[in-house]
């Protein structure tokens, strides 16, 4: 399956707005924010990794949710061990936005 071509970005913000609305209209302010939360901290690290390499833009929505949820709280219990969870999640995200700017350089050369 393949998405029409809106502009990427254009098509993505609507796509996410209209999971918001839905999200909001169903289960509430709190429901919203907690969507809103896993797409910014699960997905948007991992679609930012993922887009540096050739894939549709619907496998990259896709397989950035499975793997989001696999590899940021991972990574954030295992820093969690050593440090406070807050600051371990705030690092791991942190880790995973740099690791695409970095293969966003590297893929470049």
């Amino acid at each position: 399956m393949e998405l029409p071509d809106f502009k990427q970005t254009g098509f993505v913000l609507f796509a996410a707005a209209l999971i918001l609305a839905f999200f909001y209209f169903v289960l509430g302010f709190s429901g919203m924010m907690t969507v809103l939360g896993i797409m910014i901290l699960f997905m948007l690290p991992t679609y930012l990794i993922l887009n540096n390499f050739d894939l549709e833009q619907d496998e990259k929505i896709v397989f950035s949710f499975f793997i989001g949820i696999g590899i940021f709280p991972a990574i954030a219990y295992w820093l969690g061990m050593l440090i406070s969870f807050r600051i371990a999640i705030f690092i791991t995200f942190a880790i995973l936005i740099a690791t695409s700017f970095i293969i966003k350089k590297f893929k470049k050369k």
